[in-house]
């Protein structure tokens, strides 16, 4: 067997012939071995490895253990076709996007011809990747934990903030905003305080900008923002209108959703794998993404804006209504009032930033044409359609640096992955914003579905809200005369609410933390919760607990 598997090469140096061309990934005339080459290298000593312990040992007696070695064999084949199922993954998505062709500058097109072609006929933006460009070389985010608020604001500034001062120094609210970066922080505890009004997001926003670090002193200090004051004005009033375009009538995705999505994207950021591969910029953009990332919401779901082709569904053609219209409509508030326009105030021509911090020059790159990417990007991806597609990058995101690990001996949590791409071809400056850009959009989707990871008196008070809206949408359902929407039939719900939890953790959730905490191991804690709260729901579906029963203490 061992014989006849061995690859054979011509030149008769026993290691397989690899594939050609930069169709494979290959680099003629470079000494820089690309992913894809790393990676059928990595297949070809685990290969090896198990044709190894197929042969048999030249001084065995007979009396070895030949079920060791297939044992050891199969080991090592298994992990070789994981490894060439991410490498397949990776080359159909590559074939997927020609316009990583296009970016290759050794294709046979002059600079200026490539550079239309990838603005015009391809999804390139490369303002947003020079102004991502221009920044990695700035210090990343590592905000301090009792980094004062900036002195010197201006009476409109004082006047604007002084009704949430009095809020933030009610004992009551500090001490639940005391967790306001972990995650057993509690949203609907924060709701529930009369003091808060309606203005959860700016109360959340303006406490964490206090207490954990100014993002805006950091962003200014880098050039990347010219007048903080006038800056910090214009996000404390934007966050102010956000509130009021959050509906109170809506039980779920209303503004108590928004501010534990934003909290829950700060618990990830401030983790070390995160915080060492974002700046402050990204820190605060990914921040502005959660508070918005359900502006709006009008309490029914895109499958029901499809069937009753509604406005939203006929504006945004059936594609991600809710995410499109949240997105457009952050930007939408910021046009119409320039006193909450916190984007505009971002520098269009920011400095760029050496490996050693310094800044030295300007550079092309539009830092508003990136942030704008980011949002957009990052708020679309919480579109549950795209979960599927989203959890399988990720695990052959991490089975990459699982890969590299083995053959660097870094391990996946300290892979040195480029997401910056300070210099370099047009193409590599997308790749490494894209890159960036999908972690953090991973970022916010976890935070998105985390529910069931938190302590389970704050995964019950979620759970009820998001029932009782699902099912609000059925009642509707049935007055029009449609057909349920999936886990919106009120009567069928209130009788299989274990079980429905059980199938959203084992086939949404798990699967999708478990590569996240893979990758960024200060998430662990997320996944040892979810496991407790499975097992909770089994225990309810096997004692067939009642609704009333499993809500009791909720409130």
């Amino acid at each position: 067997v061992a014989a006849r598997c061995r690859p054979q090469s011509r030149s008769g140096s026993g290691q397989a012939a690899g594939p050609r061309g930069r169709g494979a990934g290959m680099r003629p005339g470079s000494n820089h071995k690309s992913s894809v080459e790393r990676a059928l290298i990595n297949v070809r000593v685990r290969v090896q490895t198990a044709l190894q312990a197929l042969e048999p040992d030249d001084e065995d007696d007979g009396d070895g253990d030949p079920a060791g070695g297939v044992e050891e064999a199969r080991k090592a084949l298994s992990q070789a076709e994981k490894s060439l199922r991410s490498l397949e993954l990776k080359l159909s998505a590559a074939r997927s996007r020609p316009s990583m062709m296009l970016a290759d500058e050794s294709a046979d097109t002059s600079a200026d011809t490539r550079e239309w072609l990838l603005q015009n006929f391809t999804d390139h933006d490369l303002l947003a990747a020079d102004g991502n460009s221009s920044i990695c070389g700035a210090e990343k985010s590592h905000p301090s934990d009792s980094s004062p608020m900036r002195r010197g604001r201006s009476s409109t500034y004082k006047d604007c903030v002084a009704d949430i001062k009095v809020v933030l120094a009610d004992a009551s609210v500090a001490r639940i905003l005391e967790n306001c970066s972990r995650l057993d922080f509690d949203a609907l505890a924060l709701a529930a305080r009369t003091e808060t009004g309606h203005q959860l997001n700016t109360v959340y926003g303006l406490h964490l900008m206090k207490h954990r670090g100014d993002m805006i002193t950091a962003m200014h200090e880098r050039g990347w923002v010219a007048d903080p004051v006038r800056f910090t004005q214009a996000y404390v009033a934007f966050l102010g209108r956000v509130d009021g375009l959050y509906s109170s009538e809506v039980l779920y995705h209303c503004a108590a959703h928004a501010v534990d999505v934003t909290a829950t994207t700060e618990w990830l950021l401030r983790s070390q794998y995160l915080s060492e591969r974002v700046t402050a910029l990204d820190h605060f953009m990914a921040l502005m993404a959660a508070t918005v990332h359900d502006v709006g919401h009008p309490g029914r779901n895109n499958i029901f804006q499809t069937k009753t082709l509604s406005p939203l569904a006929v504006r945004y053609n059936d594609r991600s209504i809710l995410e499109n219209m949240h997105i457009a409509l952050a930007f939408e508030t910021m046009q119409s009032d320039p006193e909450c326009n916190w984007f505009k105030l971002l520098a269009r021509d920011p400095p760029v930033h050496g490996a050693d911090g310094s800044a030295h020059g300007s550079h092309a790159g539009n830092l508003q044409s990136y942030v704008r990417r980011g949002m957009i990007s990052m708020v679309l991806a919480t579109d549950m359609a795209k979960h599927s597609g989203h959890c399988q990058e990720l695990t052959t995101m991490v089975q990459e640096a699982k890969d590299a690990e083995e053959m660097s001996g870094c391990s996946p949590a300290n892979s040195t992955t480029s997401l910056a791409g300070a210099s370099g071809k047009a193409g590599e400056r997308t790749k490494a914003m894209e890159r960036k850009l999908f972690l953090l959009e991973t970022v916010i989707h976890a935070a998105d579905i985390s529910n069931p990871c938190k302590p389970r008196h704050i995964m019950l008070g979620w759970t009820r809200r998001v029932l009782a809206e699902f099912w609000a949408q059925g009642d509707e359902e049935r007055r029009l005369g449609l057909e349920f929407s999936p886990l919106c039939d009120r009567e069928q719900g209130m009788s299989n609410v274990a079980k429905g939890q059980l199938g959203f953790i084992n086939f949404v959730v798990l699967p999708f933390f478990k590569p996240l905490a893979d990758l960024v191991t200060d998430a662990a804690p997320a996944t040892v919760q979810l496991e407790r709260n499975a097992a909770f729901w089994k225990d309810q579906d096997a004692a067939g607990t009642a609704y009333e029963a499993i809500f009791a203490d909720s409130g």
